[in-house]
């Protein structure tokens, strides 16, 4: 018993630590507003959409490209088809804007693949990612092109959020953003939501630190030469995904100090949750998947950390109804790790104009650690699909 009630508190010191790490590195890194910098940009951009089955979706996301404050004649769009099955490509060839180019796989498959192709067919200096189930604002283009002609950095991070919550569309209405659900968010959906903001905020802060270990192909920058001279995709194709994260992890080893995180409301990049749970969680799934290929490396150390963070506080619940003595690990565990994650999650929050939730949060941390043991425990085991695809 001694020995777990010291495995609990060594577990718990390292992960407040973290923690408050990621939020003094969150409250550190300033805000860009692009105005303010003074520059006309002219960067010459490619904006590449993957696209597979996105009948749903693919209308949505070339309005909102299209509809761009950016100079029409400085960036392209390109949607990379992989293999769909459905009325995607009617669509995107149905669509009257003139800077955009439809390229369609013609062997292989996924996502690294498609983005791949997409470069390769780029005219841009500065290539940006996005993903068909995304929305924007009309500054979002300028906002990123500004801040690299500012800093000229390698690769630039920028923020993911999830759409359909209320805190957000009242910030989206500042930012001239029309979302299509107006209803109260449901519990799961504000769950996800919260869990988006800490990772966005959690990305902005190890960059802040120089330990990159998150970031989002939904909202992604990077200079076609610095792709091209880490070599892509190569030797990171191990699994389908990981086109953001892995490629992030290349720039940052081959090119240090290279790698920016754009603090911007105009820069945010908007998605949807899952509407079930079952997509929810094999979503987190997914992105659970990709731990298990980082090799020994800091992201990984944070990533074991984070699990057993979750399945002390876990176990401690399970062992304290057999025997009441093990509620002083719980008692200790949860409150610190309730805390530290509502300080990063409340200024995160706080700068995106979202609300908290403070009686949801508290409800979802006693769920969590449930939640992330099992992904942690069996995602190593078991597959999972995407797009139709197994994996």
């Amino acid at each position: 018993m001694n020995l777990f009630y010291l495995l609990t508190y060594i577990v718990c010191l390292a992960y407040a630590a973290l923690m408050i790490s990621y939020f003094i590195g969150w409250n550190k890194t300033l805000a860009v507003k692009p105005e303010t910098l003074n520059l006309k940009p002219e960067t010459r951009v490619s904006v590449i959409i993957p696209v597979r089955n996105e009948e749903k979706n693919i209308q949505n996301i070339l309005h909102h490209l299209s509809k761009q404050d950016y100079q029409k004649d400085k960036y392209e769009i390109i949607a990379v088809d992989d293999f769909s099955e459905d009325k995607t490509i009617e669509l995107i060839q149905a669509a009257n804007i003139s800077n955009l180019k439809l390229i369609r796989l013609i062997s292989g498959g996924g996502k690294k693949q498609a983005i791949n192709e997409g470069i390769k067919n780029a005219s841009g200096t500065l290539i940006i990612t996005t993903d068909a189930d995304c929305e924007m604002g009309e500054k979002w283009l300028s906002a990123i092109v500004a801040f690299y002609e500012e800093h000229k950095p390698k690769m630039i991070v920028a923020p993911v959020l999830l759409s359909q919550e209320s805190g957000v569309r009242s910030q989206e209405k500042k930012s001239k953003l029309q979302t299509p659900n107006s209803q109260l968010p449901t519990f799961s959906e504000i769950i996800q939501s919260q869990e988006m903001t800490v990772l966005t905020a959690s990305a902005c802060a190890s960059l802040y630190c120089n330990s990159p270990v998150l970031c989002s192909g939904a909202n992604l920058a990077y200079e076609k030469d610095a792709f091209n001279d880490v070599n892509g995709f190569d030797n990171i194709d191990k699994t389908a995904t990981g086109d953001d994260v892995f490629l992030m992890l290349k720039i940052h080893k081959q090119f240090p100090n290279t790698i920016k995180y754009l603090k911007s409301n105009d820069a945010v990049v908007f998605t949807h949750p899952e509407k079930e749970i079952s997509s929810a969680f094999s979503q987190r799934k997914r992105w659970a998947s990709k731990t298990f290929f980082y090799g020994f490396s800091h992201v990984t150390g944070i990533a074991i950390l984070i699990f057993m963070m979750n399945f002390l506080v876990l176990l401690s619940g399970i062992l304290s109804v057999i025997n009441v003595k093990f509620a002083y690990a719980l008692i200790t565990a949860l409150p610190i790790k309730c805390i530290v994650d509502f300080m990063l999650l409340q200024s995160a929050s706080s700068f995106f104009g979202k609300r908290t939730y403070p009686v949801s949060f508290f409800l979802a941390s006693v769920l969590y650690p449930v939640y992330v043991s099992v992904i942690g425990l069996i995602s190593p085991f078991t597959n999972y699909s995407w797009k139709g695809r197994q994996s």
